[in-house]
């Protein structure tokens, strides 16, 4: 396990808030956000978070560098290790579908749970935050122990990750009976979307999540916006993720810059899937695309909003596979209006409602369409001056309103009001 700064060693005026996460700090943008908000706020701040993927290590070393709270990093990148863990987290799942104990599901559903509650457990606070649901029964075991309180974030809606298949059923089942059991004693849950709030509401029969959405600093965005991009191969459409794979309206966005009379570039970010860039270059031959799709590296989150700046417009082109992709909003959306680049959006629910509260019901296309994405195209890169006002309509919204330095408010409310709350004593 890593540690990084200085560990509280004593309670102090200021409450002592733990973040519970099976991601890399490098990964996961909306965590290092809240502790930094929180730490600005005045609490005391530690993280436990996980070591796992050598990719990502060099963006955690960056943010290790100007972090100012604590951070515990589990380290889970041996192999054998993770296959003993694994196993056991395999063996609690077919013990809990065949007696039904809580506790086997807990740790059953994912072999992050146990040392994350190691960890956890290890770290005394007045609040612990779960993200994902592989850390709420982490941070509600560390909260019994010492007598605090735990919250959940859900950043997306876990129990629809997954298509309506039967072959999902236990994880839907674990996720469930995990999120059924602990929820309820939360002292607040968060949502990233506001249909993920009411999917929970709804799902669990709590209080309305408090929305918190996806949103990124002032200091990321450039300090105007322009009337095009700047990248060298365009008209130029911008996708980033931290994988470039299946599910995401790539194929759909491939065979649009094809058809499309503008011939506008792709850029895509990210580390591609086993096997999917070869395929992805496929369908670009097979659409007449091949020199318009370009594949570039992945970088660190806090320069994704420069980065999308060079780009005429940005695609948002989530298939709506599953109920949580029908109900989330990006990171890349927020992204994109903070950068100053207007967003084309598939049509799905979460997408459909937020083009009409902003005005930009004309960027909505059907999902998977192709002809319809390449008509929007070309209406958008066609025409010189409506792309200016899209990017500058956009930027405004990100200075306005999409920004973490409004949005943030509302986390640190959530938290005062949950440790500041009747009987409670720090």
């Amino acid at each position: 396990m890593t540690s990084i700064g200085p560990l509280p060693s004593s309670r102090s005026a200021s409450a002592h808030v733990c973040i519970v996460t099976p991601g890399q700090i490098g990964s996961n943008p909306r965590v290092v956000k809240e502790a930094d908000a929180l730490y600005r706020a005045g609490f005391r701040i530690s993280v436990v978070a996980t070591q796992t993927l050598d990719q990502v290590e060099p963006r955690d070393r960056a943010l290790m560098h100007r972090i100012p709270w604590h951070l515990d990093r589990i380290d889970l990148r041996s192999r054998w290790r993770w296959r003993l863990r694994r196993g056991i987290q395999v063996s609690l799942r077919h013990a809990h579908a065949c007696i039904g104990v809580e506790r086997f599901g807990d740790l059953g559903y994912s072999a992050f749970t146990m040392p994350l509650l190691i960890a956890a457990m290890r770290t005394r606070a007045e609040l612990y935050i779960a993200h994902y649901p592989a850390a709420l029964p982490a941070a509600a075991a560390a909260a019994r122990r010492y007598g605090a309180l735990y919250a959940y974030d859900a950043e997306d809606f876990h129990l629809g990750d997954w298509p309506d298949d039967p072959a999902y059923a236990m994880e839907r089942r674990l996720v469930r009976g995990i999120e059924a059991r602990y929820l309820p004693g939360c002292a607040y849950v968060t949502a990233a979307a506001p249909g993920i709030a009411d999917a929970y509401c709804e799902a669990f029969d709590i209080d309305r999540p408090r929305v918190i959405l996806n949103v990124f600093p002032l200091s990321q965005s450039p300090p105007a916006p322009t009337p095009r991009g700047t990248a060298e191969q365009g008209p130029s459409v911008y996708w980033f993720s931290q994988t470039i794979g299946p599910g995401r309206g790539l194929e759909c966005a491939v065979r649009a810059v094809g058809l499309a009379r503008t011939r506008p570039h792709l850029h895509l970010r990210g580390t591609p899937a086993a096997d999917y860039g070869e395929y992805l270059k496929k369908i670009a031959v097979d659409a007449g695309a091949a020199s318009l799709i370009h594949i570039l590296p992945p970088d660190d989150p806090e320069k994704m909003e420069c980065l999308a700046a060079a780009y005429d417009i940005g695609l948002v082109a989530e298939t709506g596979h599953s109920k949580s992709r029908q109900l989330c909003l990006t990171n890349k959306l927020f992204s994109y209006l903070l950068a100053g680049v207007p967003p084309l959006m598939s049509d799905t629910a979460a997408h459909r409602k937020f083009a009409e509260e902003t005005f930009m019901t004309d960027f909505i296309y059907p999902i998977d369409d192709v002809d319809a994405l390449a008509g929007l195209l070309d209406q958008v890169l066609g025409d010189p001056n409506r792309l200016a006002t899209a990017r500058a309509d956009a930027w405004r919204l990100g200075q306005n309103r999409y920004n973490w330095e409004r949005e943030s408010g509302g986390l640190v409310e959530a938290v005062n009001r949950a440790i500041s709350a009747p009987g409670r004593i720090l």
